[in-house]
């Protein structure tokens, strides 16, 4: 029987459903039923079979994204955002509420493949393959295929859809939507708000502020992967970012920002200690600029200040070069290869006045499989830099120097005040805070490495 038709008669129709006046068994079976869907088969990341239709969506609340696994930017991102909302909606996921992340490259995502991605996230979702026609049809009945992007450079329609396919109800979002709005309307907008909500009134609600550009960049880009409150939660798919900026050399910061994938790529060691540390999980390339690269810096650095107290200090030296890369203000950028070692929480203490000696202090992290030896230091800023210890002798504390400082394999050696440290003697010119020095690190080897360490008082 032919119930609709005609313009007029489609718009009734809409007008009904939305009155409730058309019970859920009518809008199944009229348009997002069995009917519609292409019951097409796939093969699960277990190397299962099953049916589009039959076993994925049937009666069931769905969450469908479309992802591939070489992808560099986007779909690692995506991917972590769906792991907050899997945290959020708990015991729920697999029960009544159901996640299916399917491959738009079946060509080289193999179940093993799709197995590996998955662990290296811990998502808990079923991730699919199938033939690449079957996958293309797939997005287009659920209006996730764009003819105009469609080439060889890996672009898609990044959007997702989530729906209830026994009341009918679906909904095109973005997987970068707050995970807690996304676990919302998945858990309850879909579900017809069946569970009680244990929310407080929102007349106690905070006041809402406005967010500085390199906030919103951190809460909508950087968020599901880091934290930055000094507390590391565990199965974190990134480092906390409290202090990165005193922590870390400001040319590696914003180098890393800009361009993690080339940096990666190049065997930068800190980059390398990283993607061993956190799951071989490699940090996707933003595509930031580099306005948006200082923005996310400053906010670093003002939430740092904000829980540690301090004032910020980093972005405000640093500029861009032509290429790409950034150095700080006053030095002149200098080509150089691979990092020998990760250098971490660099800085130079402020001489008293009067003084032409300051000391320095680096953490230095070797990642290699073999010693190191850092033969000699030095920078133009002074005559002399030597590498200093302090060390009990005859029951007395005293100064001595050393030739060299053995860095042990896949260890790292500190130097702090009241230990190890450089003693830079005979400055050109006062130093001051916020000035910042470059100096050069010369290995047993003959390789080199040059970084930026700036004058502080912490």
């Amino acid at each position: 029987m032919k119930v609709f038709s005609g313009l007029f008669g489609r718009r009734v129709f809409l007008l009904m459903l939305g009155l409730g006046l058309i019970g859920p068994m009518m809008v199944r079976g009229a348009i997002w039923g069995r009917s519609y869907f292409p019951n097409v088969p796939l093969t699960t990341h277990e190397g299962k079979s099953v049916r589009f239709f039959d076993d994925v969506v049937e009666g069931r609340i769905v969450v469908l994204n479309f992802i591939y696994t070489s992808c560099p930017d986007t779909c690692p991102l995506e991917t972590a955002q769906l792991i907050k909302v899997q945290e959020i909606l708990g015991d729920r996921l697999g029960k009544d509420v159901f996640f299916f992340s399917i491959t738009i490259d079946p060509e080289n995502d193999t179940p093993e493949v799709l197995e590996e991605y998955r662990s290296q996230f811990g998502a808990r979702w079923t991730f699919l393959t199938g033939a690449e026609s079957d996958v293309t049809q797939l997005r287009k009945k659920l209006g996730l295929y764009i003819d105009e992007i469609q080439d060889d450079s890996g672009n898609h329609n990044v959007n997702m859809i989530i729906g209830n396919q026994t009341t009918g109800r679906w909904m095109k979002r973005s997987p970068f939507e707050n995970p807690y709005v996304l676990a919302d309307q998945i858990g309850n907008w879909l579900d017809g708000w069946k569970r009680p909500s244990s929310l407080a009134s929102y007349l106690s609600a905070p006041k809402l502020r406005d967010l500085p550009r390199g906030e919103q960049i951190f809460r909508t880009r950087c968020s599901s992967c880091h934290s930055i409150t000094g507390n590391e939660l565990p199965g974190a798919l990134g480092p906390d970012l409290l202090a990165v900026t005193r922590r870390r050399d400001a040319n590696w910061v914003l180098n890393w920002l800009k361009s993690p994938d080339q940096m990666l790529k190049s065997g930068d060691p800190i980059a390398v200690a990283m993607y061993e540390k956190y799951n071989k999980l490699a940090m996707p390339n933003l595509r930031l600029n580099k306005e948006e690269c200082l923005d996310l810096i400053r906010f670093m650095e003002s939430e740092t200040s904000r829980l540690l107290g301090g004032s910020p200090r980093t972005s405000r030296r640093l500029v861009f070069t032509e290429a790409g890369g950034v150095v700080p203000a006053r030095l002149k950028p200098k080509k150089t290869g691979a990092d020998v070692v990760a250098v971490m929480n660099a800085w130079v203490r402020e001489a008293r006045p009067g003084g032409k000696t300051n000391a320095g202090y680096l953490t230095l992290v070797n990642v290699k499989q073999e010693p190191l030896v850092l033969a000699e230091v030095h920078c133009k800023a002074f005559k002399e830099v030597q590498i200093h210890e302090m060390a009990r002798v005859d029951g007395l504390m005293k100064m001595r120097r050393l030739e060299e400082l053995l860095i042990p394999a896949g260890g790292s050696v500190v130097l702090k005040p009241g230990g190890l440290h450089l003693m830079m003697m005979g400055a050109h010119e006062r130093l001051i805070i916020g000035d910042t020095v470059e100096v050069t690190l010369t290995f047993g080897s003959g390789l080199t490495q040059t970084l930026s360490l700036e004058v502080s008082d912490q």
